[in-house]
């Protein structure tokens, strides 16, 4: 089970690296075509846009998964291993609820605008929410598994680990 985490978060880095070089390119192409040959893409705008959400869905599961999402936890710090242990669940439950929650509601909206299409690039307008659905499907997994990691640790002395 281990390594098929492993290999969905490399290949999420493989992807995201691989989107962000597709949106610089897209986006210094989009300058040249403006500016040098007064020929704007028509489409370059909203794909880096597209690009730009993905990104940021996916590289937020791959921050979760990894621990390196920002937080502020001296008060928690200050408590008793035992309130830590509680807390750090607690915070673990809301997370996966909000990322389940997410999920669910990206899904509903790629199914309602599945038969749309976008007028700059021609696709389906579910591609642009189809980045928010599998990276909250990506930070739900990640929740609940971390859910379950705290749930299945015993408050220790040393105080509260993130």
């Amino acid at each position: 089970m281990r390594a098929l985490k492993l290999a969905v978060l490399k290949t999420t880095q493989w992807v995201l690296t691989a989107m962000l070089l597709l949106m610089t390119l897209v986006l210094f192409a989009q300058i040249i075509f403006r500016y040098f040959f007064e020929m704007p893409l028509v489409w370059s705008e909203e794909m880096a846009l597209v690009l730009m959400i993905w990104v940021t869905f996916l590289g937020s599961a791959l921050l979760l998964a990894s621990h390196e999402h920002i937080s502020i936890d001296f008060m928690v710090e200050l408590m008793p291993p035992v309130w830590q242990r509680w807390l750090g669940i607690l915070a673990a439950v809301l997370l996966a609820a909000f990322n389940i929650a997410l999920t669910y509601g990206a899904w509903l909206v790629v199914q309602a605008t599945a038969s749309s299409t976008s007028p700059g690039m021609g696709i389906s307008m579910a591609w642009h929410y189809g980045g928010t659905m599998l990276g909250g499907l990506l930070l739900s997994l990640v929740s609940v598994e971390e859910l379950i990691k705290r749930a299945n640790t015993p408050a220790v002395a040393s105080g509260y680990t993130s």
